[in-house]
């Protein structure tokens, strides 16, 4: 037994039974290139340098390549790699705006608006993996967008646009009749800029016209209940005096002495808008043609022959129809051969060459205006451009919008003739003069549409230059009507059997009157859809189809 106060021996630890040294290969690798580089010692102050420069130069990179991944992102090649954009691709490769990327408009600048951007950009993309992404593509919001300040008008200063009244803007293009014969014609307007011409709406007004980007230098704005604003119900004008003009849609009154509570409540149960370049350009970056204004340009170019009877009518038919797919779209406007062979066999066996390249082309228009898939079709998505397409102007400017007076509804209405925005449509085989100025006087009649062949001057200007000025006279050579009118717009509507229907009888019986004078076509003359849809619910004036 040993004594407590001896010393303990120390116990030996071999070199094997130590614990081992935890390795790092890939930090001692680096460091062994390091070192055989003949660089300068880590530790030391140049070589401290050194690694900041390698991190700052790897960092640069990593840098440039997430910045060139975040614009790749914004761009159209991107966005239609989802095959839930197609429709949106198609048309934003067929717009005026196709060299622009997505981020131009559908982004706004500034760190916050790329990071809503790509929120919902991971929400889309969420969307699309899980297959929960709406059929067809809603479009967004106007409200959700950037404001025109960021967008348009960094390209379209408001300045230039309203400059001395705004640009004089010419419009013309081909038109093709649903006849036999694919009546070729040329349509002719010009948009007026402020103080050009007149915009009246009744026989003692002499307002001018304020050009077509009013809306945008005025405050206006306006209520609707539908998210695609194809209906306003009520609109609202502030004055350059501080004053309000207000008008209300013909649809919602229910009292006329008092519209005050129905104003009252659309406010509260509608989305109060303020009107922007958006309003009527949009679909700006995603426009494409109408089926008839494509039927128009293939007739144009010759790929669709004039040659093959009714081939407008029966192509409009197919164009305007919801297929289930674009298989079984092709099956049907193939079967053209089919109907040609029937009731024109002759034209099918001497123009089958140009039979099948017109079914191509028809076939080709058809998916480009519609993606079945993606339950997207010609009408789908409205363009408030003009009223070609889709209500447009005519959401205000249909003649059904009231102006209020002291909370009663008052006569006046919205401008709504043709002269208010563009100068009456010159159509015919050749166009060559467009009125631009005011109208004469005379024109003041209301109804001197119907009564013109009753003017005293004309019809004397007519028995000196002894031509019969009646309703069957559709030259106005040697009248008065001459100076400013030619053969071709007499025509449009002389021949269109327009002026045999008696709007007398109409009143109470329209739908055989109209009949009586070949259908709707006559009345498409001069008027437009919103007229009808006062009343129709669908679109009447299409023509009539066999």
């Amino acid at each position: 037994m040993s004594d407590p106060a001896d010393p303990v021996p120390a116990v030996e630890t071999s070199v094997e039974e130590r614990p081992p040294r935890q390795k790092r290969p890939f930090l001692g690798r680096t460091t062994r290139l390091y070192r055989k580089l003949h660089l300068p010692p880590i530790k030391s102050r140049r070589g401290i340098l050194l690694i900041v420069l390698i991190f700052a130069g790897f960092g640069s990179v990593t840098t440039m390549v997430a910045l060139k991944a975040a614009n790749y992102s914004e761009s159209a090649a991107f966005c239609g790699k989802c095959h839930a954009m197609g429709p949106e691709l198609h048309a934003y490769q067929a717009s005026a705006h196709s060299e622009l990327p997505c981020a131009d408009c559908h982004v706004a600048p500034g760190l916050m608006g790329w990071v809503k951007a790509k929120i919902k950009g991971t929400q889309q993309l969420f969307e699309v993996v899980t297959g929960s992404f709406p059929k067809p593509i809603p479009p967004p919001d106007h409200s959700s967008m950037p404001p025109v300040t960021d967008t348009c008008l960094k390209c379209h200063a408001l300045s230039t646009i309203t400059k001395n009244g705004g640009p004089i803007q010419l419009v013309l293009r081909p038109h093709f009749l649903s006849d036999k014969a694919n009546t070729g014609q040329m349509v002719a307007v010009v948009l007026r800029p402020q103080g050009l011409g007149d915009a009246t709406n009744s026989a003692n007004s002499s307002t001018q016209s304020k050009g077509v980007h009013w809306h945008v230098v005025q405050k206006v704005t306006y209520l609707s209940s539908d998210p695609k604003t194809q209906t306003i119900d009520y609109v609202n004008v502030t004055n350059p005096n501080g004053t309000h003009t207000e008008y209300v849609s013909a649809s919602v009154v229910q009292l006329s002495g008092n519209v005050r509570p129905v104003i009252q409540r659309l406010m509260q149960t509608e989305v109060t808008r303020t009107m922007t370049c958006l309003d009527c350009h949009n679909r700006a970056g995603h426009s494409t043609p109408s089926p008839s204004q494509a039927m128009d340009s293939a007739l144009a170019d010759g790929s669709v022959s004039r040659n093959l009877p009714y081939i407008k009518r029966q192509a409009m038919a197919l164009l305007d129809r919801d297929f289930a797919s674009l298989d079984q779209a092709n099956a049907a406007i193939g079967a053209l051969r089919f109907w040609y062979e029937k009731n024109y066999p002759v034209i099918a066996k001497t123009h089958r060459s140009e039979l099948a390249t017109a079914i191509t082309t028809i076939q080709s228009i058809y998916s480009e205006l519609a993606t079945p898939a993606m339950k997207v079709y010609a009408s789908t998505y409205p363009d408030n451009l003009g009223h070609q397409k889709s209500p447009g102007c005519f959401r205000c400017h249909d003649g059904g919008h009231y102006k209020v007076v002291n909370g009663a509804v008052s006569t006046q209405v919205i401008p709504s003739t043709c002269s208010t925005c563009h100068t009456f449509p010159q159509v015919g085989g050749q166009v060559t003069s467009l009125m631009l100025a005011g109208k004469p006087t005379s024109h003041n009649d209301p109804l001197w549409v119907f009564n013109h062949k009753y003017d005293a001057a004309a019809i004397a200007a007519a028995r000196n230059a002894q031509i019969e000025h009646s309703s069957a006279s559709v030259d106005p050579a040697g009248t008065s009507c001459g100076t400013c009118h030619e053969k071709s717009y007499c025509e449009a509507c002389h021949k269109s059997g327009a002026i045999n229907v008696s709007h007398q009888a109409m009143l109470f019986n329209h739908a055989a009157v109209i009949r009586q004078v070949g259908g709707t076509t006559a009345c498409a003359t001069c008027h437009q859809t919103a007229t009808c849809a006062r009343c129709h619910k669908s679109n009447i004036l299409k023509p009539e189809i066999s």
